[in-house]
């Protein structure tokens, strides 16, 4: 503590004064994190891969409608369970409902119905019977009652109707029966068996397990549930020899997570021990590697405390890329290093400073005009990630500029550049002219070809990993069940709960027609539950009238010793009671609610087979929208690439003119040209190992643009070639390493990012003695 105190003491007082207030903030960015962190009930970090995307800024009713269905699907978990006995199948059934209960995962797991929830089920639709009238009913009610009455007969004397002397007392013209066989058929296709519900499938019969979960399936605490899940199916299985398919966002979201946490781990730890083995080989000292690892660590820590006060959470996509950031922000301490090492005995730390301070400055404020960019956009993904990068480089530009001329005071041994003859051969091969002009050609002639085969495809599905076990399991429920999750809706608003009603009345014919004509398979509205109080209505008068004119005829039919009669009042079910009662529950994510002077509902559409003509339709009554999170999403992402490369292109103007105007037009084209060609060359060869392009490919030219001109820049700025031909050396093979192992990752979108990276900062590399001004190596 005395030699530090010491060292600081006999420094410049401008430079103490640096010193000690990057100590400062270091200290705040600690106590910071450990706020954020620690004393957290939950660790800030952000799985759910929609919070990357922008909201709908055009309607924001349509974003809160997506919002309300999102959430009601993602809590829910499905599994699906089949066995060669029917005994072992209800009693794998029972087992798994159990333990899915002992989790405390769920707040509600429905395996076996109880015969009185049954009860209350039917009691209810029962308690209203006179309202509620199916389609058919309404138009043969309407057109023809009559035939009501020969269809109560046909179904009197067929063995296999089930009709009992209560029923037919209850209900005469067994109007109720066929509308609560429509509100069952509507909900799924299963039946109630032994309790549980059931279906055929081919031949084998299969029972039906829901449960909703307690936390967020985004949460670390229900993923880490994942594992005793499988675990309880693993020994359900071999007892029962059951077969258990499941699926739910939750397994997705874990899969996701723990991809994510794999790959941080993976590059943070390659990219790490990249840098030791290269601080081992070149320096031969414990000081550099303990200067070198200072920095990415404070630039690491730095960009988490900022991002998670900024944000509130750090998305696991920006860890990922965070990792990565080792392998750039490492740039400044080689550059400082490996002066040190160059000048050996004859080393002053403050002079080594100044001697790369303007390099190391202009890298970085190009680097920052990248980021800026994605800054400014109102996209939280690329905000988040611009916002960690910048911070991350900042933090580790400043610790070397304000402590390495304190921390690395002491000069190294003299001895020669490591590999010095390799460096002096290869800056000898581009002071030829021949050799200068025919290497960014062939670079560029190289390229032609796969960027002929350039093709974008900005699908939203690129950002999730999707494992073939989850998706083959997926597809298993959805054929058996015919339940399957869709992003595909029409938002129907109206100024009150009633005429909300009376719109999706309204609509049904319309869809109706679509279903017959194969445009939707199939779709869920509120009305197809509860009907408007104006259609209740109708239909109680409807019955009324049936019974009025058709009860003598049906006693005549059947035999009946009194007629039947109607004594029923009209009381009517407003949406909101409906709505609070339990028999709601499966479809009240339909109801969005009240949002500004409108009520809202969604009606969720399954294979659209021509969305366009939906869209079309929709847009011709303002009252409906038509909603595809996934396709505006996509569509989102193809035209913030355009806006990437708008900005790209400002970036480089804006680089180019300061370049310019400090090196005059030659020299500035001779060191933005390489990484110009270097991000062709990123492009081309994603294209070429068959990956299709998106907007991270641009991000990817971002980084290629800041890192690539930071290599130009340091042989632009200094004299002595081969230390900085070996600082720049060691910089791209730790970014290469870092960025490099991303194009490894299971996520499309992160292992096209990591491959153009890859190509793209090598080529900078390979061209960056482009910079070099003769002149000045011949003086």
């Amino acid at each position: 503590m005395l030699n530090k105190r010491n060292l600081i003491s006999k420094l410049p007082l401008n430079q103490r004064a640096i010193a000690l207030v990057w100590l400062a903030l270091v200290a705040l960015f600690v106590a910071m994190l450990g706020k954020q962190w620690l004393y957290s009930e939950h660790a800030p970090v952000e799985t759910n891969i929609l919070k990357l995307l922008p909201k709908n800024q055009q309607n924001p009713v349509a974003e809160q409608a997506f919002e309300t269905v999102s959430n009601s699907m993602s809590d829910k978990v499905v599994f699906l369970l089949t066995a060669p006995e029917e005994d072992s199948l209800f009693s794998a059934a029972t087992e798994l409902t159990t333990a899915l209960q002992g989790t405390q995962l769920f707040d509600q797991v429905t395996g076996k119905i109880s015969a009185e929830q049954q009860k209350q089920w039917a009691a209810y639709y029962f308690e209203h019977r006179y309202q509620q009238l199916t389609p058919e009913q309404r138009q043969r009610l309407t057109n023809t009652p009559q035939e009501q009455v020969q269809l109560v007969v046909q179904s009197i004397y067929n063995p296999f109707s089930g009709v009992t002397g209560q029923e037919l007392k209850n209900d005469p013209f067994l109007l109720f029966r066929d509308y609560l066989a429509q509100v069952s058929a509507q909900n799924s296709a299963f039946t109630l068996k032994n309790g549980f519900l059931t279906t055929n499938f081919q031949g084998q019969e299969y029972v039906l397990v829901t449960a909703s979960l307690t936390d967020s399936p985004y949460s670390l605490a229900a993923q880490q549930g994942v594992a005793d899940i499988k675990q309880i199916e693993q020994q359900i299985e071999e007892t029962f020899q059951a077969t258990i398919h499941h699926t739910g966002v939750l397994f997705y979201a874990e899969f996701g997570t723990e991809s994510a946490k794999s790959e941080i781990s993976t590059i943070g730890l390659f990219s790490l021990l990249g840098v030791i083995g290269l601080f081992v080989i070149v320096f031969r000292s414990v000081t550099p590697l303990a200067l070198a690892l200072l920095s990415i660590s404070i630039g690491l820590l730095a960009a988490l405390a900022v991002t998670t006060w900024l944000f509130g959470r750090v998305h696991l996509f920006s860890l990922v890329f965070g990792a990565s950031l080792i392998g750039v922000s490492i740039d400044y301490a080689f550059h400082y290093l490996t002066e040190r090492l160059a000048d050996g005995e004859q080393w002053d730390s403050r002079k080594g400073l100044t001697h790369i301070f303007a390099a190391i400055t202009m890298g970085l404020a190009t680097s920052l005009i990248g980021y800026l960019g994605m800054l400014i956009a109102p996209f939280p993904g690329l905000q988040q990630l611009a916002l960690f990068s910048s911070i991350g480089l900042i933090a580790a530009y400043i610790t070397v500029v304000a402590w390495y001329p304190i921390l690395a005071k002491k000069p190294s041994p003299s001895r020669p550049l490591p590999g010095e003859s390799l460096w002096r051969w290869w800056l000898n091969v581009w002071s030829k002219p021949t050799y200068r002009i025919a290497l960014p050609i062939i670079c560029l002639v190289a390229t032609a070809y796969p960027l002929s085969q350039l093709r974008y495809d900005d699908d939203i599905r690129q950002l999730q990993a999707m494992p073939d076990s989850l998706k083959r399991q997926e597809q298993r429920i959805s054929e058996v069940s015919g339940l399957k999750s869709s992003q595909q809706m029409l938002v129907v608003t109206a100024h009150d709960d009633e005429s909300l009603m009376q719109k999706l009345e309204a609509i049904t014919p319309q869809l109706d027609k679509w279903q017959q004509q194969g445009v939707i398979k199939q779709y869920q509205s509120l009305n197809q539950f509860l009907s408007s109080e104006l259609m209740q209505q109708q239909n109680f008068t409807l019955i009324a009238h049936l019974y009025k004119t058709q009860a003598k005829t049906l006693a005549a039919s059947l035999g009946l010793v009194e007629t039947p009669d109607f004594a029923a009042e009209f009381s009517p079910i407003s949406l909101q009671a409906y709505l609070a009662n339990p028999v709601s529950e499966p479809i009240r994510f339909l109801y969005i609610g009240q949002f500004d002077d409108s009520v809202a509902s969604v009606i969720v559409l399954t294979e659209l087979s021509n969305p366009e003509l939906v869209m079309s339709w929709a847009q011709e009554d303002n009252s409906i929208s038509y909603l595809n999170k996934a396709q505006d999403i996509s569509l989102l992402f193809a035209k913030y690439r355009t806006h990437v490369m708008e900005l790209l292109a400002l970036a480089i103007i804006i680089i180019s003119a300061l370049l310019i105007k400090r090196y005059g037009l030659q020299h500035a084209i001779r060191i933005v040209l390489p990484s110009l060609i270097a991000c062709i060359a990123g492009l081309a060869a994603a294209s070429a190992l068959g990956s299709t392009l998106n907007l991270f490919n641009l991000l990817a030219l971002i980084l290629i643009i800041g890192i690539g001109i930071d290599y130009t820049l340091f042989f632009a700025e200094k004299s002595r070639s081969h230390s900085t031909l070996l600082a720049i050396t060691l910089s791209a093979i730790t970014t290469l390493l870092s960025f490099g192992l991303l194009a490894l990752s299971d996520t499309h979108a992160i292992h096209s990012f990591g491959i153009t990276v890859l190509s793209g900062i090598f080529v900078a590399w390979l061209l960056s003695p482009l910079a070099i001004n003769l002149k000045d190596e011949t003086q």
